[in-house]
């Protein structure tokens, strides 16, 4: 079978089974492996749902997730979870924090999203100049490691380097970017990791 026919055959049966189900707007994609099978676009089913996961999966590679508009992927860390949701609804997940997105999506786009990333491409428009983001200067050094001998340098928000100019967004993002949990944490310094980040702060103002 054609994989454009194959596209075409799995959308009729996802359309149909949600014009048979009127009260249902989302299911997991191996619920459907028995339709699939009787309208012959698989012979079988094996480890609940594989085959058409390996056909949406080779989609999502080529970028071509819109050929079945019914499909919605919950991405994991290490795997995906594809569901076919009803035209017209919205997905949402049985976990109530888990919006399908992965850790590192989350993080880069709270940092896009955040003040200190739009005031720093202000002055880059500003100074005509992209700045070197998270900058690390030999000179500017964190407190000493456990081996007593080594020490990492403290990144600064913004360095331009055609204007001599270093830019540290003055905010409570340097606190907050640690997760609840660990600030109240001993460093090896001995002083906990929120009263580190005041610390470091202060020092690279200092510098």
């Amino acid at each position: 079978m054609e994989e454009e026919e194959r596209i075409a055959q799995i959308n009729h049966v996802v359309s149909s089974y949600f014009e048979e189900k009127k009260t249902e707007d989302t299911v997991a994609v191996k619920e459907l492996m028995p339709y699939f099978i009787e309208a012959g676009i698989f012979t079988s089913d094996h480890k609940k749902g594989l085959p058409i996961r390996k056909v949406l999966r080779a989609l999502d590679e080529q970028n071509a997730l819109d050929k079945i508009p019914f499909v919605h992927p919950e991405r994991k860390n290490k795997n995906t979870n594809w569901y076919f949701v009803r035209e017209g609804s919205t997905y949402v997940s049985n976990a109530p924090n888990d919006t399908g997105v992965t850790k590192s999506q989350k993080r880069r786009a709270s940092v896009i999203n955040s003040d200190e990333y739009y005031v720093i491409n202000l002055c880059d428009e500003l100074l005509q100049e992209q700045a070197s983001r998270q900058h690390k200067f030999k000179f500017l050094l964190g407190d000493y490691h456990r081996d007593g001998r080594t020490r990492s340098a403290l990144p600064v928000d913004a360095y331009y380097q055609n204007h001599n100019l270093v830019i540290e967004f003055m905010e409570g993002h340097h606190a907050e970017s640690v997760e609840t949990g660990k600030r109240e944490k001993r460093t090896i310094s001995g002083v906990t990791f929120s009263e580190q980040r005041k610390i470091y702060s202060e020092r690279k103002e200092r510098v």
